[in-house]
């Protein structure tokens, strides 16, 4: 299993992906009937909305699926202090989630972003594991930032509200690269990290709690008769 995947998979609980990508479809709808059916305006302004409804209901979803599993989760401020930002931290992880209009579609530009990107910088020195010369960094030296991304298909073409096609829904998990090529160093399907929980032991899953046997024996006593207290 790839590095970073085997990383991603022990340090987020499964649960924490299974959730967002159920969600998704929901979540979704609700953004377009909360643009388009319970504010009371024109359809121009609810297409205007909609980006930010959507976007602040899926970062709601994102904060409740990482505090479901136990994660530190922060919202904090992007640098223009045009919006806000969830942030998930689990074993030096830390991943935010983004809309774009296609899975391979590299995050808008931001100077956090930008930051946080910088930090990946030694992802680029051993892509290739076969040809290594010396031994892999530690993973854990410094944070990884991964970008949680999704979206899908909103066809608005001549109808009051658009229609939604939950075919072309995807969610992704990216690694952004150090070098300001816009480019993705590791991009995930969702489906490919909820199976990678498969490949490794139950015990050493992020999220998997040891269960304290509590059993205590039982002395046996003579049928018919009965133990005092």
């Amino acid at each position: 299993m790839d590095i970073l995947l085997d990383r991603l998979v022990r340090a987020f609980p499964e649960q924490f992906l299974l959730r967002l990508t159920q969600r998704q479809t929901p979540v979704y709808q609700l953004s377009v009937e909360a643009a388009f059916s319970i504010l009371q305006w024109g359809t121009a302004e609810a297409m205007s909305v909609l980006p930010h409804v959507r976007r602040g209901l899926f970062e709601a979803e994102v904060r409740r699926a990482g505090e479901a599993c136990g994660l530190d989760v922060s919202d904090s401020a992007h640098a223009g202090e045009n919006c806000s930002c969830v942030t998930v931290r689990a074993d030096g992880l830390v991943m935010t989630a983004h809309y774009v209009d296609g899975p391979g579609e590299f995050v808008r530009d931001a100077e956090s972003r930008k930051q946080n990107a910088a930090v990946n910088e030694w992802m680029g020195e051993h892509c290739d594991e076969r040809l290594l010369v010396r031994p892999l960094p530690r993973v854990g030296r410094k944070p990884i930032y991964l970008n949680l991304l999704h979206g899908g298909c909103f066809d608005d073409a001549g109808r009051a509200k658009p229609t939604l096609d939950p075919s072309t829904f995807f969610l992704r998990v990216c690694v952004p690269a150090a070098d300001g090529s816009r480019k993705y160093v590791r991009n995930w399907n969702a489906l490919e990290i909820l199976s990678a929980y498969a490949s490794i032991p139950v015990a050493q899953a992020a999220g998997a709690r040891e269960v304290e046997d509590k059993a205590q024996p039982r002395r046996k006593t003579p049928q018919g008769s009965r133990e005092k207290a």
